[in-house]
Parts: structure tokens; C-alpha cells; sequence
């Protein structure tokens, strides 16, 4: 396969499982490169895509409550869908890692979810969104919990504070 200009196009997607994933790194210059993440929600081709409104939910709640993560809230360039809705780019400065990116992701989720309303959702409101009535409650929180079973064990879980996780059912 020819290399391509966009780094997922390099990716055997009939291989690729949920995740947590670095893509790519783009130097900048000698001190700065931006990080390309992949949380990689749903499999390609082998689940269902995630719907609109979870799509919505969570890049609301994710491109707002990262930034606010004191480790990797200031290093946040972006937070953006796939269009194949299997999961989100994340997009960091310099030395974000991983493990970093985890916490911050089981932070948000034990502080944010189960979500009981579109009063949850920051930012869903016609002044700040272009479509404030795309969201989906109960599918978002059981897409969100799926995910953050696939990047913790069951004690990780417990850890973390999101042990909730796994009495969550799908």
C-alpha cells in the first residue's frame, strides 16, 4: 500500500480494534510536535458505528472536560469525531502520554456520567451549537462505559473510581 498523506489512511482498518492508540506525531520544529490519538471507541466493520447523537454527546462533553484535566488540560489542541463514528481524534502538544490520556478520560467519566438529561451536556444550547437537539442519553452512557471497559480491568476500574463500569450493562 502506497503511503499516504493522512496517517490513518495507513492503518489496515480490518485489523484495527477499540482503543486507545497513538496515530502520529508531527514535528513542528525542535521543541514542539503535535500528537495524534486515536480513542478508538468501535472496531472498524466489526460493530455498529456509534449514532449521531452519541457522536454529539461526546465530543461535547469530551472537547470541554479534557481541557479542563490539570495533567493534559493545557497541552489539548483538539478533540474531534471520526467520520466513520468509530471513535474521536485527539490532538496534543508535546509530552502527553497514554497513560496521561486514561486518567483524564476516567476522571471525566466518573465526574460526568451517567449522564440524566440534555441539562448534562455543556455547551447544548442554540448559542453554542450548531444542532442542539443531536444527543442521545442512555445510548452515550452506555457507549462511554463500553469504552472505558475496553481501557480498564475490572480492579483498574475500581482504582480509578469508575468501577461503575462494569455493573453498567450495555
Amino acid at each position: 500500500m502506497k503511503k499516504s498523506v493522512v496517517s490513518s489512511f495507513d492503518v489496515d482498518h480490518r485489523t484495527l480494534g477499540a482503543g486507545l492508540y497513538l496515530r502520529s506525531v508531527y514535528p513542528i520544529n525542535d521543541d514542539l510536535a503535535v500528537y495524534s490519538w486515536d480513542l478508538r471507541f468501535r472496531a472498524p466493520m466489526a460493530h455498529a458505528p456509534l449514532g449521531s447523537g452519541e457522536v454529539h454527546t461526546i465530543e461535547h462533553l469530551m472537547a470541554y472536560y479534557l481541557r479542563l484535566d490539570p495533567v493534559i488540560g493545557s497541552r489539548i489542541v483538539s478533540f474531534c469525531p471520526m467520520g466513520c463514528k468509530t471513535g474521536f481524534y485527539l490532538s496534543t502538544m508535546n509530552d502527553v502520554d497514554a497513560e496521561q490520556i486514561r486518567a483524564a478520560l476516567a476522571k471525566v467519566y466518573a465526574e460526568v456520567f451517567p449522564l440524566h438529561s440534555a441539562d448534562d451536556i455543556v455547551g447544548l444550547n442554540e448559542v453554542q451549537c450548531g444542532n442542539p437537539g443531536l444527543y442521545a442519553i442512555e445510548s452515550t452512557n452506555s457507549a462511554m462505559a463500553e469504552y472505558m471497559r475496553c481501557l480498564y480491568s475490572p480492579e483498574e476500574a475500581e482504582r480509578a473510581g469508575i468501577g461503575a463500569i462494569y455493573k453498567t450493562s450495555l
